[in-house]
């Protein structure tokens, strides 16, 4: 199995900006001191929410303080970039990682962000498509042109040219369309929201390996990760109960920035599945969140039961939301990371062996 690290950069108040990306910087190198084979990055703008606006940036740092770890996006925005700077940055931090860099994108949800870039929300599938086109092919080819409905260009190459190919990764959940899209492509999908309660992972898992076996390619799940809320502790109860304040603030934030439309407001063409967003979150609370069959909250003992469920899934590569909402002591956070690679990464890897 591989164990990867959801880093957003969440905001609480009592930190500073400077504090929030040293504490970024600083998770990522722990997820590499502790054997994680993975940090995921996830972009955002124009709130507390998240404070990672440009992930090929953050992850040129992480790259000049890691020597091993690989280095992933879930996701960068596709509507939100030109696809010519946006491969220029993504073939630097593959460079300069020396091949460490995965490239997942996405095409973002949150209204207000569309409103500060000034797209339109019913074009973000259009673009979001488009964009990661022209970013894998500029990527892996030489005097590029494309003519798209919404980007143009004409005979370009980007140096630096990267020395392998770029895994190209893109956020999915219940859309049977998107993950044919990927499978067409040949990307790899991540599933999840980092905002989720209880997501239908075996739902999402089993389009993916019916996409895949329709199309006559290898259903394996090695090309697929899944999201999901985590904290560890030797005392289980502490464990359930300690992370409550910070993951409450983070609730709270999602709750305020996150809406994609205005409530009572119209559905954009492209998110008519998110109809019942309001319903959803307005209810939402640290209860749901805590007992989810999929949040990976206790001592080593009940997450390895629940490691259980998460592989008879099918699932191979978690990748586990561990300091939600910021507010966390950082050396609770560590402690908590440490405990989890060394008791459950183990036993999750022995159970996964043994269902082969």
């Amino acid at each position: 199995m591989k164990f990867g690290v959801f880093i957003l950069g969440d905001k609480p108040n009592h930190l500073s900006e400077r504090e929030v990306l040293a504490n970024v910087l600083q998770e990522a190198r722990w997820a590499e001191e502790l054997g994680y084979d993975e940090v995921w990055l996830a972009e955002h703008h124009f709130s507390p929410y998240g404070m990672l606006p440009d992930l090929p940036q953050v992850a040129t740092a992480i790259a000049a303080q890691t020597e091993r770890i690989r280095i992933g996006t879930a996701c960068m925005v596709a509507p939100f970039h030109d696809p010519i700077q946006l491969a220029e940055r993504i073939a630097v931090v593959d460079v300069l990682s020396g091949g460490r860099f995965d490239a997942g994108f996405g095409r973002g949800y949150q209204s207000h962000e569309f409103k500060g870039f000034g797209i339109s929300m019913d074009e973000a599938t259009g673009r979001y498509q488009e964009c990661v086109e022209i970013v894998d092919r500029l990527l892996t080819e030489e005097n590029v042109s494309y003519h798209g409905k919404y980007f143009q260009i004409e005979d370009v190459t980007i140096y630096p040219r990267p020395g392998r190919k770029i895994p190209v990764w893109g956020t999915v959940m219940k859309t049977p369309s998107s993950f044919e899209w990927l499978a067409d492509k040949g990307y790899g999908a991540i599933i999840g929201n980092p905002y989720q309660v209880d997501p239908d992972l075996k739902g999402a898992l089993d389009i993916y390996l019916d996409v895949q076996s329709r199309k006559g390619l290898d259903a394996a799940t090695g090309n697929v990760w899944a999201l999901l809320n985590a904290f560890c502790h030797e005392d289980d109860g502490f464990a359930r109960s300690y992370p409550r304040q910070s993951v409450e603030l983070s609730i709270e934030t999602h709750r305020k920035y996150s809406n994609p439309f205005e409530r009572g407001g119209e559905i954009p063409a492209d998110y008519k599945a998110y109809a019942d967003w309001f319903e959803k979150h307005d209810k939402q609370s640290y209860e749901q969140v805590l007992n989810s069959h999929l949040t990976l909250m206790g001592n080593p003992e009940r997450i390895i039961g629940k490691m259980r469920t998460v592989i008879d899934m099918g699932w191979r590569n978690i990748i586990l939301r561990m300091s939600r909402g910021g507010a966390m002591e950082r050396s609770k956070v560590y402690d908590s990371m440490k405990l989890f690679a060394q008791e459950v990464i183990p036993a999750a890897s022995e159970l996964a062996a043994a269902a082969v």
